[in-house]
């Protein structure tokens, strides 16, 4: 065996990883039915006439200030309007911006105790609000000691944003035929988030607006272990055609409402994607119908910044996005506030309790 570390984990990873029999199958943690991943279940997306309206949601958000029992975070919701390649007008502003706060409580109940944690939001505008969640649909509990596990908590405001911004979309600016994308998949993560899903969902299937979650990457395995999109992509290479799709399972956990596929939008890409349409609207399309909203989302992957990738989707990601230099001037705004305020010289040590890792950083960097 070779002495050098990094050569000696090469080897025996490459070893480890090329000796496994493939299950072409994704590893399924619902009930639904998968699908065998085989050339001959890849369907062609060929090009349409009626290119449908598609609009795009997205979400980003960044931490302002943090220690272990507050967080502070901006956060951004973000809608563009396709068709094809051309970009729709929307009736309103498609920006919605708010900072938010998250707060912990701990509270003794029959000698346990529990971390509750609260959120309140502070809209940038007035209008802003019409799309924020009920503040009290974000309060959550655990018995976990570790407070305040940032990520998942920074992230709770923006993302149930990102429904009820979705929602105004579909009744204000999308017709029947319309789609509409979501971010991501359509499973949901949080307490509550069901609720504010189902809400679009139930009133897009009234109204007969398809909604599809894309993904940009995912960590899906198939039951042999093998990256599920790299594993497509294998086996695409003996498919005939350039854009396509393929069924891969019905549902991927329980709380995923969505059919899913894996696709490929355009020939010269590089990336397969897991793609979702709500599970009661994939039953009902036909495969003319599936193909209109494949081949319009194709239509809108011409892009050479990413192409294969809806510019809808890439347009929406920009405008939504916090950026370091925002952060950094919006930083400057909170800590602004707070020296003005005599409370704020004792809190600002519990903002001290995780700096330490930062600056050590800076020295030794």
């Amino acid at each position: 065996m070779s002495t050098d570390p990094i050569k000696s984990l090469i080897e025996q990873l490459g070893t480890h990883l090329s000796q496994k029999e493939h299950s072409d199958v994704v590893l399924n943690n619902g009930k639904g039915k998968q699908f065998p991943i085989i050339p001959s279940e890849f369907c062609q997306i060929t090009p349409t006439a009626n290119l449908r309206k598609i609009a795009f949601v997205d979400g980003g958000d960044g931490p302002l200030e943090d220690s272990p029992n507050f967080l502070i975070t901006l956060n951004r919701v973000y809608f563009s309007i396709f068709q094809g390649r051309n970009r729709v007008k929307p009736k309103e502003n498609p920006r919605v911006q708010f900072l938010s706060y998250v707060t912990s409580n701990i509270t003794t109940l029959k000698g346990k105790k529990t971390i509750s944690y609260e959120t309140k939001l502070f809209p940038h505008t007035e209008n802003d609000k019409r799309y924020l969640p009920s503040e009290s649909d974000l309060t959550s509990n655990t018995e976990s000691t570790s407070v305040l596990q940032g990520a998942r908590l920074n992230s709770l405001g923006r993302r149930f944003a990102e429904w009820q911004l979705a929602l105004h979309v579909l009744e204000n600016e999308l017709e029947k035929g319309d789609v509409l994308v979501m971010d991501g998949s359509l499973q949901t993560n949080f307490k509550n988030e069901i609720r504010y899903a189902n809400r679009l969902y139930d009133r897009a299937i009234e109204k007969g607006v398809v909604i599809c979650g894309l993904a940009k990457t995912s960590r899906l395995i198939t039951e042999s272990g093998d990256p599920l999109l790299a594993r497509v992509e294998e086996i695409s290479e003996a498919v005939p055609f350039g854009k396509w799709y393929v069924k891969v399972a019905e549902e991927v956990s329980a709380d995923d409402r969505g059919f899913m596929l894996a696709v490929k939008f355009h020939e010269k890409s590089r990336f397969v994607f897991r793609f979702e349409i709500l599970r009661e609207q994939f039953g009902e399309m036909t495969p003319e119908e599936l193909n209109s909203v494949l081949a319009s989302l194709a239509e809108n992957s011409q892009d050479v910044a990413m192409i294969g990738y809806p510019y809808g989707a890439i347009d929406a990601d920009r405008f939504a996005q916090v950026r370091m230099d925002e952060l950094s001037m919006y930083r400057g705004f909170v800590m602004a506030e707070m020296l003005k305020r005599p409370e704020w010289k004792k809190l600002q040590k519990y903002s001290a309790s995780l700096s330490a890792h930062d600056r050590l950083n800076e020295v030794t960097s």
